[in-house]
């Protein structure tokens, strides 16, 4: 059964470009990151059934095919990234009682430098013993971007060692596969997996243009000063011309990684994790009418995967249904920058860009 949507404008200036992402707390209650065509950074958040719009600060984010990164803490306060656009260089804030912002360390912990491809996620540290200080290092910041070709990693965290000091970049920032003759980084994102281990999907650029393959890195927790251990592995190679990955992980280990396949015109799905068949890869959607489509997936308790994305003009929702397949259905008019989240009850939340407007839309895991 397709799930009933209730849709409704968030932003109707007619002046929302687009960079959209979507996140909810432990609420359930809905914040949206966006940018307007001037290169404001906008925070939409719903309080008491309404839209509350303000600007962020930090500066004018770059207009380029990635999203603006925001994340919501235990507390419910949201953190943001984006690239500045008078600069390039990567910036990261937080809201307490104010916003502050910084810019990141990412030329090695030591000085801010340019960036493409930024993506930013917070360690829930669900692990961490409280005895031994486990709660200072929670929601701590983590970022991946690329830069001098190189996918990197950055975070912000406090040493093991005097847990009692503020958290720092400094010995934080760390390459996570350099520069071969081969570009990496490409459209990076990551997220944390089920064991709060970090994964990290980009695409390595090959020589002779056209060509790409997915790489799929696995930064393990030690719980340890300095950099973790890495493992990486090509989880789709060929001749693809892949964009926009997006990965989404489950609470019993299976994982997903969607991205965009510009040939093909086609959504694909790298699975794997711990479920029977996998590693394996499959199609989502195919024939795809859209410049750029830009796929968003969640893995939700009772539907297995699902991935909102736009196309011809609509935004549509692809939902797996056990064995059987995918079932798509048309959710609204629009479907730009289309971003997916499946809240801790099981309710589906999308937002996306209709001709301007920033729109959002809601179905309840009962209906679906």
């Amino acid at each position: 059964m397709p799930f009933e949507f209730f849709t409704e404008p968030v932003d109707e200036s007619g002046a929302v470009r687009g960079q959209v992402c979507l996140a909810t707390g432990d609420g359930n209650q809905p914040l949206i990151a966006y940018t307007t065509d001037s290169g404001a950074v906008m925070l939409a958040e719903r309080v008491d059934g309404e839209w509350l719009l303000s600007s962020v600060p930090g500066g004018a984010a770059t207009h380029d095919a990635y999203r603006v990164s925001l994340a919501l803490d235990g507390g419910g306060e949201p953190h943001i990234a984006f690239v500045n656009a008078d600069s390039d260089h990567l910036v990261y804030g937080v809201r307490r009682a104010t916003w502050q912002f910084e810019d990141v360390p990412t030329k090695a912990g030591l000085f801010p430098g340019p960036v493409r491809f930024p993506a930013l996620r917070l360690y829930r540290g669900f692990f961490e013993d409280p005895a031994h200080d486990g709660e200072a290092f929670q929601w701590a910041p983590h970022l991946c971007y690329q830069a001098g070709l190189s996918l990197w990693h950055a975070s912000k965290q406090r040493r093991r060692a005097t847990p009692q000091n503020p958290p720092t970049w400094k010995k934080n920032v760390v390459p996570v596969e350099e520069a071969d003759g081969t570009e990496k980084g490409w459209f990076a994102t990551l997220d944390f997996d089920h064991e709060d281990n970090l994964r990290i999907a980009a695409f390595d650029d090959l020589p002779g243009g056209n060509r790409r393959r997915l790489r799929l890195s696995t930064l393990l927790r030690d719980f340890e000063d300095g950099p973790d251990e890495t493992e990486t592995i090509e989880a789709v190679g060929g001749d693809i011309v892949g964009e926009y990955p997006a990965i989404a992980h489950s609470i019993t280990g299976e994982a997903i990684v969607t991205y965009y396949e510009r040939k093909e015109r086609a959504i694909k799905v790298f699975m794997f994790g711990n479920g029977p068949g996998l590693p394996a890869l499959g199609t989502v959607a195919s024939d795809l009418d859209g410049v750029n489509v830009q796929p968003s997936p969640a893995i939700s308790f009772n539907n297995g995967f699902c991935v909102a994305y736009g196309s011809g003009g609509k935004l549509r929702l692809a939902t797996r249904v056990g064995s059987a397949g995918l079932a798509i259905q048309d959710v609204a008019d629009g479907g730009d920058w289309a971003s997916l989240d499946i809240d801790i009850d099981g309710n589906a939340h999308i937002a996306h860009v209709a001709e301007g407007r920033l729109m959002y839309a809601f179905a309840s895991r009962s209906e679906g």
